[in-house]
């Protein structure tokens, strides 16, 4: 994206606050950044390392929750958070690991998925931590549940791909603070 993912705006509001107004009130919501991101109400950890990866992220994440049930997504992926609803009625309805958003071309969504904490666990620790891809998550033997994607499982990897959403303003980037704007 060229800037701090969670600090890119859509409409004037950051990817951030997109995810967490599409999170089902009940959720409990921990962010993961290095960043210093001022949430209000929502519990943020950073990876270790920092910079880690996404396998990373999602253990860091894990740390600092109770639940059974995990959410996993990416703050790439504003809409995803409505997915969450249907991803935990197929992960409870079916005796599997885990419910994950299989996208319209196929590709199955490993941050758009929702795990019992025991499943992501042992996932975890097959796939290691630091630079392993969250796709990784999916080996064998974990039993995976297809949810059909609508959509809004989509993430965005440009500024112009995020763009089909609305305006489009980087934030912070890794080497320097210039923000460009971006319009559909």
């Amino acid at each position: 994206m060229g800037a701090e993912k969670a600090q890119v705006k859509l409409d004037g509001q950051r990817l951030v606050d997109h995810v967490i107004a599409s999170l089902p009130d009940d959720a409990d919501v921990v962010v993961v950044s290095p960043f210093p991101l001022g949430l209000r109400g929502v519990s943020q950890v950073a990876e270790d390392p920092p910079f880690g990866g996404p396998v990373a992220g999602i253990a860091a994440g894990l740390g600092a929750l109770e639940t059974d049930l995990v959410g996993v997504i990416a703050v790439d992926a504003p809409r995803s958070g409505a997915l969450l609803p249907c991803l935990v009625r197929t992960l409870t309805d079916k005796e599997t690991d885990v419910a994950a958003v299989e996208a319209e071309d196929g590709y199955l969504q490993p941050l758009c998925a929702v795990w019992h904490r025991a499943a992501l666990l042992r996932a975890l620790e097959r796939a290691g931590a630091s630079g392993v891809a969250a796709k990784r998550l999916f080996d064998a033997p974990t039993q995976v549940a297809r949810v059909p994607g609508d959509g809004r499982e989509q993430d965005y990897d440009t500024p112009e791909e995020l763009g089909a959403l609305g305006e489009v303003e980087l934030g912070p980037t890794h080497a320097s603070n210039q923000s460009s704007k971006h319009s559909p």
